[in-house]
């Protein structure tokens, strides 16, 4: 009998008593257990630094558009926990997400009893998709990629959105040891496309690439972009790859979402969906809290330098007549003073709060490195109301930091889990 969505959650979330352990056994154990759903479906992973959760909807959206049924899954959640699994746009119903728990705990205790939350909720992503039989399934890499559960999965083709330093404990402290990581995505004979991946980064991927036999496809070199403009802080382009030309109107705002629509556009073009198609799921696809704009406030996702820089930018670009006042947390193994350094010389006021999880940075540690005109404000929620009234209706608060601050602040969920 599968167990209640109450039940199913409850036991998820449960599992994080065995932490983040990267690694395939497990995950290679139990898929066969549950009759290989990744091989019912054609697969793409999307890694990176940044811009993983926007290209995973994008493909999704594009995919959609050709006429095709796609699962996309994604993590973390922010609002409800339902949001890591989609089919078609739509989030995984609760039954549907109770029975799959329900197979995959089974599956699980038989060959793998101490699987993780990650390994968990990736089987059951996928034994959703398989049972909605989807044509395809887009599934956003959690950490690194080599050792991530999704590459469990042979994809079609494989994305990486960008590359920086980050998880330096983990993946390694140069560029070219994370580059090894995150490419572990790539497979022979497929292409892998890369986006705002250049430089050092791109003789990184490069080897790596040559390496696996894997076919780059570095969107810097093959997508010729032209006729650019912005409006309202949304980008328009004409691009052209492969012989053909497409005319882009994002929905979703910032500049950086143009690499990142990019690479949807070559993954789906590789994949041979039509030129119609692609612009219209470009057009529509609308990553939320991605500079998500709710009255005076803006919230981001950014968490890592790179990121804070992008987003320094835009806000750089937003004319308001009242202050600019930026509302912060970050985690203990993030390089918050970088994103600190990037991000605060764009705001009057800095508030500092801090995330209710194990890994969340105390807000006094944050403050000292924030300078003397940090304020701190302990609860988050209060520290969104203090911020909001900082900068009043004709200023502009901005949410950054981690996304987990951004689950604090909005999730809908009793119950959430650092993943």
């Amino acid at each position: 009998m599968a167990p209640t969505y109450a039940r199913a959650i409850r036991e998820i979330y449960s599992l994080d008593k065995f932490g983040s352990q990267l690694g395939l056994e497990r995950i290679r154990a139990i898929l066969p257990a549950l009759g290989n759903p990744q091989k019912k479906c054609k697969c793409i992973l999307v890694g990176g630094s940044n811009g993983k959760g926007s290209t995973t909807e994008m493909i999704g959206a594009v995919l959609h558009e050709d006429g095709a049924r796609v699962g996309t899954y994604f993590s973390p959640q922010i609002e409800r926990f339902e949001e890591r699994f989609q089919v078609d746009g739509k989030n995984a119903t609760r039954q549907e997400i109770a029975d799959a728990y329900g197979k995959v705990r089974a599956a699980a205790d038989c060959v793998a009893p101490e699987a993780t939350f990650f390994e968990v909720v990736t089987a059951m992503a996928l034994v959703i998709f398989a049972a909605r039989k989807v044509d395809y399934a887009v599934l956003e890499v959690g950490l690194g990629g080599r050792l991530d559960a999704v590459n469990a999965v042979e994809p079609d083709v494989s994305v990486l959105t960008s590359l920086s330093i980050e998880h330096a404990d983990v993946l390694g402290g140069t560029i070219e040891k994370i580059a090894h990581e995150k490419c572990g995505i790539a497979r022979k004979g497929k292409p892998l496309v890369c986006g705002a991946v250049s430089g050092r980064a791109g003789l990184a991927v490069g080897k790596e690439c040559a390496h696996a036999g894997a076919r780059a496809i570095f969107i810097e070199d093959e997508v010729e972009i032209s006729n650019a403009r912005e409006m309202g802080g949304k980008h328009s382009f004409d691009a052209a790859y492969a012989g053909k030309k497409y005319s882009v109107s994002l929905s979703a705002a910032g500049k950086f979402q143009v690499s990142n629509a990019c690479c949807a556009l070559v993954a789906c073009a590789v994949l041979g969906a039509k030129k119609g198609a692609v612009e219209r799921g470009l057009g529509s696809a609308l990553p939320r809290f991605r500079l998500e704009r709710r009255g005076n406030v803006l919230l981001d996702c950014a968490h890592n330098p790179e990121a804070a820089a992008a987003l320094a930018k835009e806000v750089a670009g937003i004319i308001v007549r009242g202050k600019k006042v930026l509302l912060f947390s970050a985690m203990k193994d993030k390089d918050y003073v970088e994103v600190l350094r990037r991000l605060s010389p764009e705001f009057g006021e800095v508030v500092i709060t801090e995330v209710k999880l194990a890994r969340g940075e105390k807000a006094e540690r944050l403050a000292e490195k924030a300078g003397a005109r940090a304020i701190v404000v302990h609860d988050a929620k209060k520290a969104l109301a203090f911020a909001k009234r900082l900068a009043g209706k004709k200023g502009l608060a901005v949410v950054a930091g981690s996304i987990y601050l951004l689950a604090e602040l909005y999730s809908k969920d009793k119950r959430r889990l650092a993943q």
